[in-house]
């Protein structure tokens, strides 16, 4: 055997050698650390997915924290002084007037202390027109002095008179102060909201019309005789003479205006929720 064959050969064992090692250590020295490696890039990786798709809602959360921030500096909240319930019964009857004006009766059920605050647990019953609730309700949630509204409950009242008033009944949690505060004064008058305009849940679309109790001028059944300014003279269904100035009531609604010119008296009528309007002319038809 020549030494280029010899030396070949010894070359090809050597490389064999050092591959088998490599694989030895790869496979039973260092394996361990390889799995280790592997585990730790695995979480990284999740770690990376998980922070990329919270980085596409930050955008949102930051506009949300400035939110937050401008109304916490624009529409501070504070505890009453004590736990005097004269001053809370006196600011709720303040927001509860004009636009928020309802029928309230108020008890006060119970105190519950803690170390720097107590609170003064308020039962609120009543009955209003729907959005004067509404804005009885947004002037407790955004004025300054802090009273949670902890439940409420209302239904509608099923008098025709009264179709657009519900019941109600409130609980209000009231927070006062209790040990090292800084004097800040609670001002009813901070903020006086109004609510949106929206319909009542509660009242219905279509009712049933109520009977002519009252005996009103039943226009459909009537006959205008003369007209004056500010004044319709007509033969009720009775056959008796009525004399109506704009505005009164009749069977189902009112006598809503006078046109002189064209000899009609105009009445708006609510037939159980649908709105209609019936003319009477001098010339005696009905439209």
């Amino acid at each position: 055997m020549n030494n280029s064959i010899r030396n070949t050969i010894i070359l090809l064992f050597t490389l064999l050698a050092f591959a088998g090692g490599g694989w030895f250590f790869i496979n039973y020295i260092f394996q361990s650390d390889i799995e280790e490696s592997t585990q730790v890039l695995s979480d990284l990786s999740s770690d990376l997915d998980y922070l990329t798709e919270i980085t596409e809602f930050y955008p949102v959360v930051e506009a949300n924290y400035y939110d937050a921030l401008y109304m916490r500096e624009n529409h501070p909240k504070e505890l009453f002084h004590n736990h005097n319930t004269s001053q809370i019964y006196n600011y709720l009857q303040e927001l509860n007037n004009g636009n928020a004006a309802t029928e309230l009766n108020f008890s006060f059920t119970d105190s519950l202390q803690y170390d720097n605050h107590g609170i003064i647990n308020v039962r609120v019953r009543g009955e209003g027109l729907y959005q004067n609730l509404v804005n009885f309700i947004y002037r407790i949630e955004h004025s300054r002095p802090l009273i949670k509204i902890n439940t409420i409950e209302f239904d509608g009242i099923s008098d025709v008179e009264r179709l657009n008033r519900v019941n109600f009944e409130m609980t209000l949690g009231a927070y006062y102060k209790r040990g090292e505060w800084s004097e800040l004064s609670a001002n009813p008058e901070t903020v006086m909201p109004e609510g949106d305009r929206v319909h009542n849940p509660t009242y219905p679309l279509i009712h049933s019309v109520p009977p002519n109790e009252d005996n009103l001028p039943d226009v459909e059944n009537s006959r205008l005789l003369v007209l004056t300014q500010n004044r319709a003279h007509i033969i009720d269904q009775t056959g008796n003479s009525k004399q109506l100035s704009v505005g009164d009531r009749v069977y189902l609604g009112r006598l809503s205006s006078i046109n002189m010119e064209r000899g009609e008296a105009h009445f708006q009528l609510n037939r159980g929720g649908i709105a209609d309007r019936v003319i009477l002319t001098l010339e005696q038809e009905n439209q």
